[in-house]
C-alpha cells in the first residue's frame, strides 16, 4: 500500500486528470439517459487497477501513463458524449475514411503496446544498435495483440447481450488497422526517443 500511494503521488497529475475526466464524462453520459454507464465504469476501474499493477512492477513510463489516461478518457467519451441521435463513438471525421473509434484505437492500443515493451525490454531487448528496431516491433505486436483480444472480448460481448451493436466486418477490419498503424506510430516515436537518449552525451 506505501508503494501505490508513492507511485500515486509521483503520478498525481496524470492520476487526477483521470479521476476528474472520468467523472465529469459519465456524469455527462448519465444525464443523456446513457444506461451502460455502469459498464464503462467498470472497464475503466479494471483498465486502471491493471496500469497500477503493472507500474508498481516495472516502473511505467509518464509518457506512456498519460498515454493510457488518454485512452480511457477517449474510451469513456466515446460512449458517453452524444452527439445527434448517436453518440461520439459512431461519428465520421472524414465521411468513408475516418472515424472517432479509429483514431481511439490508434491512440489507445498504440500506447498499451508501448506499456508492453516498457514490460519486456530487460527480457527481449539487446542493449546494443539493435534496441530501437526491437522496441518498435514489441509495441507494433503488443498493440496488435491486445487489439485483437479486444475484438474477441466484442464478439464474446454481442453474443451474451445481442443489444450491444459494436460494427460489422467493416467495424472490426478498421480497428484492426487502425491498431496497426497506432503501434507503428508510437513503435517508431518509441525506437526514436531510444535513438536519442543513446546518443545523448554524458557527462
Amino acid at each position: 500500500m506505501d508503494r501505490l500511494r508513492t507511485a500515486v503521488r509521483e503520478q498525481l497529475a496524470p492520476v487526477a486528470v483521470l479521476g476528474v475526466g472520468s467523472a465529469g464524462l459519465l456524469a455527462l453520459g448519465i444525464a443523456a439517459g446513457r444506461d451502460n454507464w455502469a459498464v464503462y465504469l467498470l472497464v475503466v476501474v479494471a483498465g486502471a487497477a491493471a496500469v497500477a499493477r503493472v507500474h508498481l512492477r516495472v516502473g511505467l513510463s509518464t509518457p506512456t501513463i498519460w498515454g493510457l489516461v488518454a485512452f480511457a478518457l477517449g474510451h469513456l467519451a466515446g460512449g458517453m458524449v452524444p452527439v445527434g441521435d448517436g453518440i461520439l463513438y459512431q461519428q465520421w471525421l472524414v465521411d468513408g475514411v475516418l472515424r472517432y473509434d479509429n483514431i481511439q484505437h490508434a491512440v489507445g492500443f498504440g500506447f498499451v503496446g508501448r506499456a508492453g515493451w516498457e514490460v519486456l525490454q530487460h527480457r527481449l531487448a539487446p542493449a546494443g544498435d539493435d534496441r530501437p528496431r526491437v522496441a518498435l516491433w514489441i509495441v507494433v505486436l503488443a498493440a496488435a495483440a491486445a487489439g485483437a483480444v479486444n475484438e474477441i472480448a466484442e464478439y464474446l460481448l454481442t453474443l451474451v447481450l445481442p443489444e450491444h451493436q459494436v460494427g460489422g466486418y467493416d467495424n472490426t477490419a478498421r480497428d484492426l488497422i487502425a491498431n496497426l498503424l497506432g503501434g507503428l506510430a508510437v513503435g517508431w516515436w518509441t525506437a526514436r526517443r531510444i535513438r536519442a537518449a543513446t546518443r545523448a552525451p554524458t557527462r
